[in-house]
């Protein structure tokens, strides 16, 4: 059972790193073989993972990134428990929620809550059940005192892979 657990963190690693070529080629406008070099993964290996989040040109000719995807993304969500994996299905809706993280953090670095504001009142749906994103700025300062806020990782992994 040991030697699968190893399998699903590579497995798990590997989409990671995936989803960053992807992340590289829509924000920074690279090509396929560019992104994939500085995430050091095989272009075959990421077209297999994420492969209907690009378009080739032509046969044979460039690969682009398509505006948006469906993709599965398990993504930390700070919650009153600590930070949550919470599968979101989509980039658009894996940006805002990207969005969301960085409002804590220029909260919680500069005391600035006017990004919160947008999200007072919002939820997401996990397991059937809906989840209220946290805005309270007392709320936000004791999870972050308490070290439950962590912002060096936006995936999320459910086998423990980093």
């Amino acid at each position: 059972m040991r030697n699968g657990n190893r399998k699903d963190e590579v497995r798990t690693n590997t989409r990671t790193r995936a989803l960053h070529v992807l992340a590289k080629m829509r924000r920074d406008k690279l090509s396929l073989a560019e992104a994939c070099r500085l995430e050091h993964i095989k272009p075959s290996t990421f077209l297999r993972h994420v492969g209907s989040a690009v378009q080739q040109d032509r046969p044979g000719g460039r690969y682009r990134a398509t505006a948006g995807d469906r993709l599965r993304r398990d993504l930390q969500i700070p919650t009153a428990l600590g930070p949550t994996p919470v599968p979101i299905h989509g980039s658009k809706k894996a940006r805002e929620i990207s969005n969301y993280l960085n409002a804590i953090a220029l909260y919680l670095r500069k005391g600035d809550t006017s990004k919160l504001e947008r999200f007072r009142g919002k939820t997401i749906r996990v397991r059937g059940q809906k989840l209220e994103l946290i805005t309270d700025p007392a709320t936000l300062s004791t999870l972050a005192l308490a070290g439950a806020l962590q912002f060096d990782q936006l995936y999320a992994s459910f086998t423990g892979a980093a």
